[in-house]
């Protein structure tokens, strides 16, 4: 089988650019929105797949939605798990269509740093707050819903895989990880990334600022800048990586391997796309599953048609 790897207009009052007043001032703000959008949720083979979020073109070569990968492996024992990757902020309809997809599981393993029961946990801290803050903030700027208001997390086949609160914490100091160490590390990464290439993040600004519709013009800058931002988060993956992406997916392939020995032979792994490069090649390398296919689900419709 062969798997394909690559390919109402607001107020201005909703989005505000009054200046960009330092060099890089622009492409830090979308490397934040990004990582927002992929990190954490708070409270016959293929080779390795390129890419696990992408744009879709039009017959006009115009970029008509922003699609994510359902990628689909299985064992030698016929078991099969899904790694279905989740933009935390999208149309309601992306949200509507993955919870029926959710019904066809026996276990849905979920990203959510807090305690599941609702039992005491200490503060989120100022990274996870300010994660949330952002994706709050991207909810209303791009006009799109929110995750954690549109899936139904109370399902009986939904199965927490993440860490708490005080697990992450603890997890970080043991790594000696800051969340300012972090956002240094994708920012490196994400100045390595546009000195290779031609768009200009400050010029992307300018365009919104100077668009008749304000909220499609970001909702676009927005989509592109996610497509860019994979390889940003590839840093914090892999066995060097980050306690957000690598010790969080160890965590989750614990809790996938205590769901296979119960018995289950339909899961799905729910997380963002900035985990899944590193949940497949764990899938592959360590739990013996293949990739077998790959189907593109639409997150971001970016024209009226």
């Amino acid at each position: 089988m062969k798997v394909e790897l690559s390919d109402r207009n607001r107020s201005s009052e909703m989005i505000t650019v009054k200046s960009l007043p330092i060099p890089g001032f622009s492409r830090l703000a979308l490397l934040l929105l990004a990582a927002a959008c992929l990190l954490p949720g708070l409270a016959a083979a293929a080779q390795e797949p390129g890419e696990f979020i992408r744009l879709a073109e039009g017959d006009d070569g115009k970029a008509r939605s922003l699609q994510v990968a359902l990628a689909r492996y299985v064992d030698d024992r016929g078991r099969r798990v899904d790694l279905v990757s989740a933009v935390h902020v999208a149309d309601r309809e992306y949200f509507h269509d993955l919870q029926e997809r959710f019904d066809r599981y026996e276990s849905v393993l979920y990203e959510l740093v807090g305690d599941p029961d609702g039992g005491p946990e200490p503060p989120a801290g100022v990274g996870l707050s300010l994660v949330g803050l952002l994706q709050g903030g991207m909810k209303n700027a791009l006009g799109l819903a929110f995750q954690l208001e549109e899936i139904d997390y109370g399902r009986a086949n939904f199965v927490h895989a993440d860490m708490t609160s005080a697990e992450l914490s603890d997890s970080m100091k043991a790594r000696n990880e800051t969340w300012l160490g972090t956002f240094m590390q994708m920012w490196a990464a994400s100045s390595l990334a546009q000195s290779a290439s031609s768009k200009s993040p400050e010029a992307a600004m300018l365009q919104v600022l100077f668009s008749s519709d304000r909220q499609a013009a970001f909702k676009r800058v927005m989509a592109e800048s996610l497509v860019d931002q994979q390889s940003v988060l590839e840093v914090l993956g892999g066995d060097q990586g980050s306690v957000l992406i690598t010790e969080r997916n160890r965590k989750a392939l614990s809790v996938l391997e205590r769901e296979l020995a119960g018995g289950a032979r339909r899961l799905a792994i729910f997380y963002g796309a900035g985990h899944m490069p590193d949940f497949h090649r764990r899938l592959v390398a360590e739990h013996g599953f293949a990739l077998i296919d790959i189907e593109w689900v639409d997150a971001w419709r970016l024209t009226d048609g």
